[in-house]
């Protein structure tokens, strides 16, 4: 027991090197210059808490958006979050999912809207003058199924709808997201990856842009002999179509069945560093909250906070 142990930490410390140092290969980490900025924006407060470690470690409603292949390894019939984020001062980040159990599988239904505060409009003439205010947003809605393979290995896709608005110019879009989720005959230890956002091009005012398509490699650890099942450790490799490639990382620890302490970091990014997070659970009800380190001057810090219901 001991020996399996230690080489499960080996295990665990190889990856989260081999994460640490391809996340930082690049000097500088670009934002990314693809459009639909919601669509890199996580759901769930637990993994933003956890630095946005999320494809191995996800698991409920939240998992819909990171991982809905999490799902077919855990016992719930359905779940639900509500979450409201505060970025950059600027947006309010507003999203829900549900999962629901239907035999061996798990659909999953996602709402994700992005929207700014009011913005002046300024015509063609350079006169400074502003001749009213608009409000740009995008929203996506997504819809997916998840089922097991085997007894360890868990797929699933989602199809999304897309829609962007700036002031008079919009258009409409689609999306598709893979996923793969292999639980290793390691007790506790858990590979995954995503490929997300796949689908033609948007286009404003004449102007086609990108969807931001995401490829993810993660994996998450809960060893059992350290500390009863209550430590989990996760990290995820991102790697975006329009920048450098990213790392998250991040930890989790129950201190007592109704509270869970978060924390994590993100590597290569230039306006985000550290997160940390506190969940509350109590019967069917659970409230999560996440801060995130903005590191330009000027701009606020991230608050998440998310309302889940399972029964």
């Amino acid at each position: 027991m001991v020996r399996t142990t230690k080489s499960t930490l080996l295990i665990f410390l190889t990856l989260t090197g081999a994460l640490l140092l391809n996340g930082t290969l690049a000097l500088a980490g670009d934002p990314g210059e693809s459009g639909m900025l919601s669509l890199r924006m996580g759901v769930g407060a637990r993994e933003a808490g956890m630095g946005g470690a999320g494809v191995a470690s996800s698991h409920g409603a939240s998992a819909v958006f990171w991982n809905p292949a999490n799902n077919v390894f855990f016992d719930f019939e359905t779940e639900l979050v509500l979450q409201h984020y505060r970025y950059l001062g600027l947006f309010n980040h507003e999203s829900a999912a549900v999962a629901h159990k239907v035999g061996s599988g798990v659909l999953g239904f996602m709402f994700a809207g992005l929207y700014s505060d009011e913005l002046d409009r300024y015509g063609t003439e350079p006169v400074g003058v502003p001749e009213g205010t608009f409000r740009p947003y995008d929203v996506s809605f997504g819809l997916s199924y998840a089922m097991p393979i085997g007894e360890r290995f868990g797929v699933g896709m989602t199809a999304k709808m897309l829609y962007e608005k700036i002031d008079i110019y919009s258009d409409t879009g689609f999306a598709f997201d893979f996923f793969v989720t292999h639980r290793t005959m390691i007790e506790g230890l858990v590979f995954a990856a995503s490929a997300t956002n796949f689908g033609g091009q948007m286009n404003l005012k004449d102007e086609p842009f990108d969807l931001p398509q995401t490829y993810r490699v993660g994996v998450a650890w809960t060893p059992a002999e350290l500390f009863s099942n209550r430590l989990t450790l996760s990290g995820d490799m991102v790697f975006p179509n329009d920048t450098d490639e990213k790392a998250h990382l991040g930890a989790e620890f129950v201190l007592i069945p109704e509270v869970t302490l978060r924390g994590g970091t993100r590597v290569n990014y230039d306006v985000q560093g550290w997160t940390a997070g506190v969940g509350v659970r109590t019967g069917v009800l659970g409230v999560d909250y996440a801060y995130e380190e903005n590191t330009v001057d000027g701009f606020d810090a991230g608050h998440k906070f998310s309302l889940n219901l399972h029964w």
